[in-house]
């Protein structure tokens, strides 16, 4: 498909594809404010509860059992809140953030220097196993693969 073929030869489905795009433009930045006042109306909300409940530790000099099953029940509403609003957060910065593909290569083989010393250890296939000291025929059988 080329780029000439993507747009609308006729002037009458040019302006419906323009009124289409803007409605759609239109109805992003809508769900994008309306995501942006519901977090002011939430960072409100916990700043409220907030006051109230060091109001009411400061008025808790005479305390009593009413005052603090409203304390905590204030406290619990604020946590919940403060929760809720850690996860909107990071939902909105993980659907912002793109990373891009990453393709791992593969090192670089080169041939030793030449002035490094090479030695070359050949062990016969009965004797027994430099590492453990097992004489078995498993490691003859390994060695002769």
């Amino acid at each position: 498909m080329s780029l000439d073929d993507s747009f609308p030869t006729d002037l009458a489905s040019a302006l419906a594809l323009i009124i289409a795009q803007r409605q759609a433009l239109s109805m992003a930045e809508a769900r994008a404010s309306a995501a942006e006042n519901e977090a002011k109306f939430r960072a409100l909300v916990i700043e409220k509860l907030d006051y109230t409940i060091k109001k009411l530790r400061h008025e808790q000099f005479g305390q009593s059992s009413e005052r603090s099953a409203l304390l905590d029940q204030l406290e619990l509403q604020l946590s919940d809140l403060q929760e809720d609003a850690a996860q909107a957060e990071t939902t909105a910065v993980a659907e912002t953030i793109s990373v891009p593909s990453f393709e791992r290569r593969k090192p670089a083989r080169r041939p030793l220097p030449d002035h490094l010393p090479r030695e070359r250890i050949v062990y016969p296939a009965p004797s027994v196993c430099p590492c453990c000291g097992d004489s078995s025929q498993g490691y003859a059988k390994l060695a002769r693969m």
